[in-house]
């Protein structure tokens, strides 16, 4: 049975508190105030750090190798993930080829698996084809070949699964049996936001009763060892979708599901 995971927040902290809900993992994923979330959040569970950057940058030359090791040993978390994306901004000239996107984060990801303490994990991201990553990037066969050449493992991420299907003109459960299935150690869920302009948008809400619908049938094909929730949070971004009851329906859920 996989074990169920959350955000960081002062409202769940409340809630594990006064046993209104449960949790077998916290995830921070702040590195700014990761030492003072830290203390607040291990006494309680241990935890799942989240904070690395995204695979196609062209340096990684500025990266706090050893504290972030120091982090995961402190935390006693399994593993950590990288985000399987390439940005426009991180070429001086448009890339050549999708070929040329794709070499250049195998090597990002094959750098952080020779420096991690811990296994390394790619994570699939969203798709708009206006911003955002490239879209060879999202494209299953592309994912396959990374974790396969790398020798890493998937965090699943049904929220960017959604997002990316939309944009791409997919079913999302067609666009789900696409990847790696059998590479997959962890789900991310959280619900979408819906843009007049820009379409389906990863907003990190309220789960919808699709949300709930892949998770139930992406763990019928997968076989993870977390399921994490991403509602909740601290900072400006986050803060506002953090609402105590919100989170606790959707924990009592997701409980029912993953104990099914």
């Amino acid at each position: 049975m996989p074990h169920l995971a959350c955000n960081y927040s002062p409202q769940l902290v409340s809630l594990l508190e006064q046993q209104l809900a449960h949790v077998d993992w916290i995830k921070l994923s702040r590195w700014d105030v990761f030492w003072e979330e830290f203390k607040v959040a291990r006494p309680l569970r241990p935890i799942l750090l989240h904070c690395l950057p995204h695979a196609g940058r062209p340096s990684f030359e500025d990266t706090e190798w050893d504290g972030l090791n120091e982090a995961l040993h402190a935390c006693g978390s399994p593993h950590i993930a990288l985000h399987l994306m390439s940005l426009p901004a991180d070429w001086e000239t448009p890339p050549s080829s999708d070929e040329v996107i794709i070499e250049r984060m195998i090597a990002g990801v094959k750098l952080w698996k020779e420096k991690m303490t811990v296994e390394l994990l790619v994570e699939n991201v969203p798709f708009y084809g206006f911003r955002g990553t490239w879209r060879c990037a999202t494209d299953p066969e592309v994912i396959q070949e990374v974790c396969r050449q790398c020798g890493v493992g998937l965090l699943l991420d049904l929220a960017h699964l959604r997002v990316a299907a939309w944009h791409r003109k997919e079913d999302p459960i067609s666009y789900l049996r696409k990847m790696p299935l059998e590479a997959v150690k962890e789900i991310h869920v959280s619900g979408p936001a819906r843009d007049a302009v820009e379409g389906l948008r990863d907003g990190h809400l309220e789960m919808e009763e699709e949300d709930y619908d892949l998770l139930i049938k992406a763990l019928e094909i997968t076989r993870p060892s977390f399921v994490t929730l991403e509602y909740g949070g601290t900072g400006p971004h986050m803060e506002w979708r953090s609402d105590a009851d919100v989170l606790r329906r959707q924990l009592i859920r997701l409980r029912q599901i993953v104990q099914g």
